[in-house]
């Protein structure tokens, strides 16, 4: 292909790409576009009745685009699934391919947390509810900025304060947490092996 071919072709598809953005922010979409965005961003199950009240449509088409989506995604061997929680849905990674995901997020928050950050973790999981002064007594060393992290990364959370002079603040795992474990509860961690 020619240079001058190459750059009309480039230009086509920038104008069709812009071209569908622009549809998109006059309001030109799809139904079933809109309920997969609103099913995407959900941190939580939605209600096909906040779906059809937010577009301003029938529960009934509502019920019916989500039908379609679920059966589209599952016959497409897609990486997301479409499920009914109580009585909402939400996207969720195929069960097919759990092994390869838990093998991503275990080596993903390897990378992203350091030595210290992962010894803190460890303890709060074993030791919840637990203080920065009751962390740092374990691990040695101050500890401020790695529970800092450990927050904002939402790993663990404030869970109170201490009634005692200073009310410090205690910390215990999220739901985060467990999720990235693959687990369901704290009892589910393995037991510590302490040595001698």
């Amino acid at each position: 292909m020619e240079e001058k071919e190459l750059t009309n072709l480039q230009e086509d598809n920038k104008s069709k790409s812009f071209d569908l953005f622009d549809e998109l922010l006059k309001g030109n979409t799809s139904l079933k576009t809109c309920i997969e965005g609103i099913l995407f961003i959900a941190e939580s199950p939605v209600s096909s009745k906040e779906i059809a009240k937010v577009l301003n449509t029938s529960e009934e088409a509502v019920i019916d685009i989500i039908n379609q989506l679920e059966k589209e995604y599952i016959e497409s061997e897609r990486g997301f699934i479409l499920r009914k929680i109580g009585k909402g849905y939400r996207l969720y990674s195929n069960p097919s391919i759990n092994e390869i995901l838990k093998e991503f997020v275990n080596t993903n928050i390897r990378t992203h947390l350091t030595q210290a950050a992962l010894e803190t973790l460890a303890i709060i999981a074993y030791k919840q509810p637990i203080t920065r002064t009751q962390i740092a007594e374990i691990r040695g060393v101050k500890n401020d900025s790695v529970v800092i992290s450990l927050v904002n990364k939402g790993l663990i959370k404030e869970a109170g304060r201490l009634k005692e002079p200073g009310n410090p603040i205690i910390y215990k795992t999220t739901d985060k947490f467990l999720e990235i474990l693959g687990i369901t509860s704290i009892s589910e961690l393995p037991p510590l092996k302490l040595e001698n």
